[in-house]
């Protein structure tokens, strides 16, 4: 049902309740619905071609009139009753009802009627009118205006729903903008101007360079304010309100000394407001819109900024998400192919270049620096936006912190260390008992340090993990039988001669009195020490080297 005719059935049922004739007007006394219930004396008043309707019981100056009011019709004696119509707390209808006479007035009016056109008419008309008692008409008064509380509220509601309406679709727009990647700020500021038709401008606010500046801003005027710095006396840039987090609604603006900004520029807002853009609870932005001729928003209107706010928080967090997990699959990419690559290579340097190379990468550095130390050498690698100088400085320092003590090495626990070129992660390792290496890699986002932690440990385990390989490959035709009691343990020697009787792990478990899963440990970690990959292997290499011992005893 639309408003009109609402109305128009509300009016006919408290014409029919109170008697009266009812019409209702708007603020320039245009009728809004058809009159109810009109009796001759209401059709007289309405319609009398001396006195053109609406008679001088409108106010000209309606901000103070609240409720209903006994009012002189113009012709005397004849009274109506003209209740406002509230919306939103203003004044937007006028309700008339009458016409009626009070009680003991008859006689004084039917006196007057003769100065009346067409009096015989006025003399039938009032002779027919019920006179109304002051109880009576008091009822009256209360029955209109209950009528124009319903009328105000249903217009309120109505316009309500309106607006709801329309903020749903802003929502619905900005979700289906979302899933396809295509909501940008400027977007998003046309969205909030469309919360209000009197939003004139709408601003984004962030940090660059540890400054405050006009980074985005939508609206005829506010263009001109693109890059721009904000001072520290803008409002959200105080104290009280930076920690705050709250939304901010201020009014009179332009008489704001800590608006000069905008009044300089050309804007002068009646009304901003403005919303904390936060990131880990820590305010990142702000968003302000405003309007020049408004002098404060609906309450609603601010709300659904608010919703509007956090959804782009939302938003801004799953795309960071996104950004984050396809990072991840880009890592892992990488640390698949330099592991393919790094397997293919047999030589320690080239391997210790590949990794210097990557790592960078992997951490989003600007360089990276990797030392490898043993007994007879120490081989650095370094690659990026780092000199010479700075290379051969930060060697001397790792070697001093590193390799003066190797209990520092077996640490093995990442540091991040503030150097004159940046933030640097150092992280030790170790292919053997001889070899030790630092790697150092630059960090551009120190919050990001955890994660490039996560890819650079593995990408230096890949990396000894080949190395400590090459290495067994490599030594592999040097070892002799007694060799291998150095570096297998007591029990690993005990599993060792079993194996190269033939013996089955079942086999193995039961004469050592061990578990079948201690017996596969064993076995594993005796392939990786001697450096070969099943059980015929290890079984040829111990033939071989028995019998290159007994070789050797004959010889002598």
């Amino acid at each position: 049902m639309n408003i009109k005719d609402f109305l128009q059935h509300v009016q006919d049922a408290y014409a029919a309740l109170t008697e009266l004739s009812i019409i209702m007007l708007d603020l320039q006394h245009q009728p809004v619905t058809k009159v109810s219930n009109i009796t001759e004396l209401a059709e007289l008043v309405l319609f009398s071609p001396d006195k053109p309707f609406p008679p001088s019981c409108f106010p000209n100056d309606y901000t103070e009139w609240q409720r209903p009011m006994v009012v002189q019709t113009g012709y005397w004696g004849v009274k109506a009753i003209v209740a406002p119509v509230l919306v939103e707390q203003k004044v937007e209808y006028w309700i008339w009802a009458g016409a009626f006479i009070e009680e003991e007035t008859k006689p004084m009016i039917k006196e007057q009627c003769f100065r009346f056109p067409d009096s015989q008419i006025w003399l039938q008309a009032i002779e027919q009118t019920k006179e109304q008692t002051i109880s009576s008409v008091e009822k009256k008064l209360n029955d209109i205006e209950k009528m124009a509380t319903i009328c105000g509220e249903f217009i309120s509601n109505n316009r309500q729903k309106q607006h709801y309406e329309q903020y749903f679709y802003l929502l619905d727009t900005a979700v289906d903008r979302a899933q396809q990647f295509s909501l940008h700020m400027d977007d998003f500021l046309h969205m909030f101007q469309k919360i209000d038709s009197d939003i004139d401008f709408s601003l984004y606010i962030k940090r660059q360079n540890r400054e405050w500046v006009v980074a985005h801003a939508v609206g005829e005027k506010a263009e001109q304010l693109w890059n721009q710095q904000i001072k520290t006396a803008f409002p959200p840039l105080s104290n009280s309100l930076f920690h705050s987090h709250n939304v901010v609604c201020v009014e009179n603006a332009a008489l704001d000394p800590r608006f000069a900004f905008f009044v300089k520029n050309g804007i002068k807002p009646s009304t901003v407001v403005i919303y904390p853009i936060l990131h880990n609870d820590e305010v990142e932005g702000w968003i302000v819109i405003g309007s020049q001729t408004k002098r404060s928003l609906p309450k609603e209107a601010v709300q659904i900024g608010a919703i509007l706010m956090k959804y782009w928080q939302l938003h801004s967090k799953y795309e960071l998400a996104y950004i984050k997990m396809d990072r991840h699959f880009m890592r892992l990419s990488m640390l698949i192919e330099i592991g393919r690559a790094m397997n293919v290579v047999k030589d320690t340097d080239e391997i210790i270049r590949m990794m210097t190379d990557f790592v960078a990468e992997l951490a989003y550095g600007d360089f990276a620096f990797t030392v490898l130390a043993d007994h007879k050498r120490k081989v650095k690698v370094h690659c990026g936006a780092i000199s010479e100088q700075q290379v051969t400085e930060y060697y001397e320092d790792v070697c001093q912190r590193y390799f003066s003590t190797e209990k520092r090495l077996l640490e093995n626990i990442p540091k991040l260390r503030e150097t004159k070129f940046g933030t640097v992660m150092e992280i030790s390792f170790s292919v053997h008992e001889h070899v030790h290496g630092v790697m150092a890699v630059h960090l551009k986002d120190i919050e990001a340090a955890k994660e490039a932690e996560v890819y650079v440990a593995a990408l230096i385990g890949i990396g000894t993990m080949v190395m400590k390989q090459n290495t067994y490959q490599t030594s592999k035709q040097e070892l002799n039988i007694d060799m291998l009691s150095e570096r297998l343990t007591t029990r690993e020697m005990d599993v060792l001669n079993l194996l190269v009787q033939g013996c089955s792990n079942r086999e193995i478990a039961d004469r050592l009195f061990i578990s079948i899963h201690t017996v596969k440990n064993h076995i594993t970690n005796i392939f990786q020490k001697i450096g070969v990959n099943d059980r015929s292997q290890l079984i040829a290499l111990v033939y071989q080297l028995n019998n290159r011992k007994v070789i050797n005893e004959e010889h002598h």
